[in-house]
């Protein structure tokens, strides 16, 4: 039985997080417009409040991507490697994360006792989840199993 390497998963996760992060600036400047785009960088800039945020953004990013190289790595002896695998990972944290997301909105509206709609539809969520197993598959790419 093969174990799982978990260097490689922090390795490959680290690539996928990266990957996350450049496609989410890309997205940003595409369907955002140079307005939100530049209202952006500028509440991110090096400020006290700005620097902290773009660490906590880019630890986010980080965490997401070796969470779904870690699933990865979990689901490989069933599935195999290849990108079916990688993208059935990146759908699988996707899941999580907008389950969690909808909980948090649905808990928002309870506690705020008004309806709080979800921001900007479907297409939000749509691109995260290609977003996700585009980085994903890139993740994937690094990792290699331990022999034992």
């Amino acid at each position: 039985m093969e174990k799982i390497n978990w260097r490689r998963v922090l390795l490959g996760g680290m690539l996928a997080g990266i990957v996350l992060i450049a496609l989410a600036a890309a997205s940003t400047a595409i369907f955002m417009g140079p307005q939100k785009l530049q209202a952006v960088m500028q509440a991110l800039r090096p400020s006290t409040s700005g620097s902290i945020a773009l660490l906590f953004s880019i630890f986010v990013f980080l965490v997401l991507g070796i969470l779904m190289i870690g699933a990865y790595a979990a689901i490989l002896p069933r599935f195999g490697p290849g990108s079916k695998t990688a993208a059935v990972a990146g759908l699988s944290v996707w899941l999580i994360g907008v389950w969690l997301s909808a909980v948090a909105f649905v808990l928002k509206s309870i506690v705020l006792g008004e309806p709080f709609p979800l921001p900007s539809g479907p297409m939000l969520p749509c691109m995260y989840l290609a977003m996700m197993i585009i980085s994903t598959l890139a993740g994937a790419s690094v990792y290699q199993e331990q022999r034992s």
